[in-house]
């Protein structure tokens, strides 16, 4: 079974690491810890439907969404947040749900360079960036960080079922 797959959405060009980063160091008291990782924080661009202001902030990742919107099956956002991995560090073994099915949400890599994620009795799977993937958060699995900079990802879940997870 496998764990992990590049979905056929748009890729996400042109963001700039460096604005996003000074925007993480500077507020990062507006990041909030995942799952109890101290080094994983999270920032919510889009909540419920409705899109920070700051999101304004970041044109290439707007642009991306309207070419999602007119060029995909997923026409609307409920979340999507920046996901951020320190440096030479992890996130534990762990489960996000009770089933085995591929995920509503997918993760769009930014910069995932010398990083992985692994799944027990699968495989690890390196995300190119740019792209999306869904993967099976029901089954057991790890993230490992392993170069020296932040691991910067997406994760975007659409209102309804998206089309591109089904099993």
């Amino acid at each position: 079974m496998t764990s992990c797959k590049q979905i056929p959405i748009p890729k996400l060009e042109g963001v700039d690491i460096n604005k996003l980063m000074l925007f993480y160091k500077m507020g990062n008291q507006f990041f909030l810890d995942r799952y109890s990782v101290h080094a994983w924080k999270s920032f919510d661009l889009i909540q419920d439907s409705r899109t920070s202001p700051m999101m304004k902030h970041f044109p290439a990742i707007e642009d991306w969404l309207d070419m999602i919107a007119k060029h995909t099956a997923i026409p609307k956002i409920k979340t999507l947040y920046l996901s951020i991995l320190a440096p030479k560090s992890h996130i534990p073994w762990h489960t996000d749900r009770s089933d085995d099915v591929l995920s509503n949400s997918y993760i769009t890599s930014i910069k995932t360079d010398k990083s992985f994620i692994e799944f027990e009795d699968d495989a690890k799977y390196t995300y190119k960036t740019g792209y999306s993937y869904v993967i099976r958060t029901g089954v057991r699995h790890q993230i490992m960080n392993l170069s020296d900079d932040y691991r910067i990802t997406i994760c975007t879940t659409p209102i309804g079922d998206n089309p591109y997870a089904a099993n």
